[in-house]
């Protein structure tokens, strides 16, 4: 029986310079001419003032439901301001694009995180929305270590109703915080909804993002620790070429086949 696991293309891997030159637009027949489920759009590749990308996100939503895709939202701010509060007025401004979107899902970053969160505020701002919110571990400093977003989801969890927020689980990522993506994804895999999948190469500030088999990390031994039946990401650069990129979106998506363990949140690589 065929693979029903979704598989996203970031917007990045078309490349930044051809996704600002031609829009997000371009990139719907592409992913959906590689067998994806969906795109992810991200906020920074905009360059354009706000209400014109609201514009925009409208313009997209139909576009995406004809060619069968669905929509992540991916904006780069921190779901907390530097004094450690909650970012409130720009994640209520994300939520409302991803609606316009229609996206079912809202990433940020969890930058700045001072190990305190305002829940109820938190909750407030997420009771109005059909939009589930990620949080990604990112390359910063803060916000980016097992502990913080274990520290996190227990606070959300803690507070009645638990808080509906989830984790995008960045398996590159976690070589700038020097962290260990297997370990990683043994703690915090209950958490897990949506999974981006690269390698990286380099240390240091020479880091950069290539194709999960040529980086540093052991991605299956991830994944396999991993919810089987969420979504994966390629986010690292594609090849040109519609039948290449098929390839890579089928890679991922039988790398890790989903069996009935994953009822239970745990998957088997082959």
């Amino acid at each position: 029986m065929p693979s029903t696991m979704d598989i996203f293309i970031v917007a990045s891997a078309y490349g930044v310079d051809f996704v600002q030159k031609n829009g997000h637009a371009a990139l719907v027949p592409l992913a959906a001419g590689a067998n994806a489920n969906g795109l992810e759009i991200r906020r920074e590749l905009f360059l354009r003032a706000d209400d014109e990308i609201a514009l925009e996100l409208a313009a997209l939503k139909p576009l995406l439901a004809e060619n069968g895709l669905q929509a992540v939202y991916s904006a780069p701010e921190s779901l907390f301001l530097p004094n450690g509060d909650l970012n409130l007025q720009e994640l209520i401004t994300r939520l409302g694009e991803a609606e316009t979107l229609g996206a079912a899902t809202l990433k940020l970053q969890m930058h700045r995180y001072a190990g305190r969160v305002d829940v109820k505020l938190l909750q407030q701002a997420l009771s109005d929305t059909p939009v589930t919110l990620l949080l990604e571990n990112g390359q910063q400093d803060s916000g980016s270590r097992i502990t913080e977003f274990a520290s996190f989801f227990a606070a959300c969890k803690a507070y009645a109703p638990a808080i509906p927020v989830a984790m995008t689980f960045d398996i590159g990522n976690w070589s700038w915080a020097g962290e260990n993506a297997i370990e990683a994804a043994a703690t915090l895999a209950s958490h897990v909804r949506y999974i981006h999948c690269k390698g990286v190469r380099g240390e240091g500030m020479r880091r950069f993002t290539v194709a999960p088999d040529d980086g540093s990390v052991d991605w299956r031994a991830c994944l396999s620790k991993l919810p089987g039946h969420v979504p994966r990401a390629i986010e690292y650069p594609l090849p040109a070429g519609e039948d290449a990129q098929a390839t890579h979106v089928e890679r991922l998506r039988s790398a890790c086949k989903p069996t009935f363990a994953a009822l239970e949140g745990v998957n088997a690589c082959q």
